[in-house]
């Protein structure tokens, strides 16, 4: 078998197998190839008839994909045909470029695949040699069609995106698979239920985990007949964290600035577990809680509350809950009533959370992300730009 040669090689690795070399500039920062097609019998675009007749030639400066990090320049010498049967002329077909373009379609696609990563538009057109408004206009070639069935288990919470006309917006996903399964341009009541209404399989949603919105319980009892409602926990525990702050921080204010070397690092002291403190940090905590018996209630009340959430059913959950309610009622610290009003409103459902294998940490996760791609972007105003970028990013 002969060896191939060397044009050939050349051809095959920057993708044009058919693609005679002609020449390779090379400087610091860009590569210019130079090349021509294969000459062959092609068919006229206006009477289908072959020719092989050629009017002349022109030179089309095309960018594509970075070679060895150089940005590369396409400079193709391109056939004009023509036909004698309609006396037309016409180039010959070229797959690499759309009509009127001055950029190959993979480079378009190359960069695209760079929004996966929570980097900047405009970092991306600066290492691909292009415009930030050329990546954007391919953004729009792409579509994110809407989800046709719901899931099984489906989380919801929103971010403030500023996006659209809107201040906040909507996301779902599947905690589950572990997807984001659509973003929504608006967290109102009407667009959610004009939304929901065009799913069909409504009542094969068991599970359907927010945070403590009143519109989306309401929306979730309409829509999912068939779901356990599930607030998430990390909602429902920093309500205690907070009472337990407050309380510190009054107390640590009362107090004569001798006695408040005792409370430095106290908010870590507190809040942990105290089976996870080492003996140094629970030697503190027992100095501070002797300066304050309102500390020593709040700090024993987190306790009880911790011990609710470990529980191992939800049987075991409702007798802890129950008697962390009344221990809080007997305490009598202001700063426990938000607790107690929002159990008072929420318990039933916090409960489901024993019942359900699925928290909101994904959706969190994902709303933190979104933050990064916010930020990167200084901010989108287009709605669909921003989940294009969301979607493509994170799906």
């Amino acid at each position: 078998m002969l060896p191939m040669p060397t044009n050939d090689f050349t051809s095959k690795l920057i993708g044009l197998e058919d693609a005679i070399i002609e020449n390779i500039e090379c400087s610091n920062d860009k590569t210019v190839i130079h090349f021509s097609l294969m000459r062959k019998t092609v068919t006229c675009p206006f009477c289908s008839s072959p020719t092989n007749k050629i009017h002349d030639y022109r030179v089309s400066y095309i960018k594509d994909i970075p070679i060895l990090g150089n940005h590369t320049t396409l400079a193709y010498r391109k056939r004009r045909y023509h036909c004698d049967c309609c006396n037309k002329h016409f180039y010959e077909p070229f797959s690499l470029v759309p009509k009127h373009c001055r950029t190959t379609t993979r480079l378009a696609w190359y960069c695209i695949n760079f929004l996966a990563d929570k980097i900047s538009v405009q970092s991306v057109a600066k290492h691909n040699g292009v415009s930030p408004s050329f990546i954007f206009r391919r953004m729009k070639d792409i579509s994110f069609s809407k989800p046709n069935r719901l899931p099984q288990v489906l989380s919801m919470d929103e971010f403030r995106g500023n996006a659209g006309g809107q201040k906040y917006q909507g996301i779902l996903t599947d905690p589950v698979k572990h997807k984001v399964f659509d973003i929504l341009p608006s967290r109102s009541q009407a667009s959610l239920i004009t939304y929901f209404k065009t799913f069909s399989n409504r009542k094969d949603v068991k599970y359907f985990i927010m945070d403590m919105n009143q519109s989306y319980r309401e929306l979730a009892e309409t829509f999912f007949p068939n779901a356990k409602i599930v607030i998430d926990r990390f909602h429902y525990v920093r309500y205690v964290t907070w009472a337990l702050e407050n309380v510190r921080k009054r107390i640590q204010k009362s107090m004569h600035p001798s006695k408040r070397k005792y409370f430095k690092r106290s908010r870590r002291i507190l809040l942990s577990h105290y089976n996870k403190l080492n003996e140094e940090s629970k030697q503190a905590l027992e100095i501070m809680l002797t300066q304050s018996n309102e500390l020593a209630v709040a700090y024993h009340l987190k306790e009880k509350f911790y011990e609710f959430l470990a529980s191992k059913d939800r049987d075991e959950a409702v007798k802890r809950l129950k008697f962390f309610i009344l221990a809080a009622q007997a305490s009598d610290l202001k700063e426990f009533k938000p607790v107690l009003t929002m159990l008072g409103n929420w318990s039933k459902y916090i409960l489901n959370s024993f019942d359900c294998p699925y928290t909101n940490g994904f959706t969190e996760g994902i709303n933190n992300s979104i933050k990064v791609i916010k930020r990167t972007a200084y901010g989108y105003r287009n709605f669909v730009s921003f989940r294009n970028r969301i979607m493509l990013a994170l799906s």
